[in-house]
């Protein structure tokens, strides 16, 4: 690691920023560690693969543009080598490029330019999920069971691998078996913000994790949207 990257053991949370913007790169550092937050700067895929493989981070800041390939073309690499939480730092905000990232396994996407200090409750909150999920839970209904602390479900004993969002999403699902969850509870619970009218995220995350689970036996989807109420479990 360079020496002026250094990261003291007095931060809370160690960051690495994938960003080729000097500039805005180093502003940013400048900014997060005022909140405690040790920022790593890599401007390059082949470089911040390096810093993976040899330093322990809690997020990581990934830019979609990047020279020699993109924020996108690293995600399956990211998820290969670690679970570390990914946030998508990017400057379009085309519904397609976004949808791509968190189905690659994104955790969440910030448009540029954004607040500083949105981006620092957007850290928060995925590095206070990412912890949750490692704890030991295992959560059983019918034939679907969630393991939060290995990223996993099982349907009718196959193992199938699931993000930190889907699998908080999942727990809520199922620890609210006998009735709905709403689209705001959510937002708030795992997204860590309120749900504004653009935003699909969480329609994305929902639509990936029905995939993965497949169809219930007899019942169809196994979440189901609930008009003016948000989304349940089949039973």
């Amino acid at each position: 690691m360079k020496p002026s990257q250094h990261i003291s053991p007095k931060f809370d949370m160690k960051v690495l920023l994938v960003d080729d913007d000097e500039d805005f790169a180093n502003g940013l550092k400048i900014f997060l560690e005022k909140f405690n937050i040790a920022t790593v700067i890599e401007s390059r895929i082949t470089s911040a693969e390096k810093q993976l493989k040899k330093f322990e981070f809690d997020i990581i800041l990934l830019d979609v543009m990047l020279p020699g390939g993109s924020g996108f073309d690293f995600l399956p690499t990211i998820r290969k080598m670690c679970d570390v939480p990914v946030i998508m730092l990017t400057a379009l905000d085309e519904e397609d490029e976004l949808v791509n990232g968190l189905d690659l396994g994104a955790d969440d996407y910030i448009t540029k330019p954004f607040s500083p200090k949105e981006l620092v409750a957007r850290l928060r909150a995925v590095n206070r999920r990412h912890s949750i999920n490692k704890t030991d839970i295992k959560t059983v209904l019918d034939d679907l069971e969630l393991f939060c602390n290995q990223s996993m479900a099982r349907v009718n004993k196959v193992n199938i691998a699931l993000t930190e969002v889907e699998c908080h999403i999942l727990h809520l699902l199922l620890n609210s078996k006998d009735h709905s969850v709403s689209r705001d509870l959510l937002y708030s619970q795992v997204l860590k913000r309120d749900m504004m009218p653009d935003d699909r995220s969480l329609d994305v995350h929902i639509s990936n994790l029905r995939r993965k689970l497949g169809s219930h036996p007899t019942k169809g989807n196994r979440i189901r949207a609930i008009r003016g109420q948000g989304y349940a479990l089949t039973k």
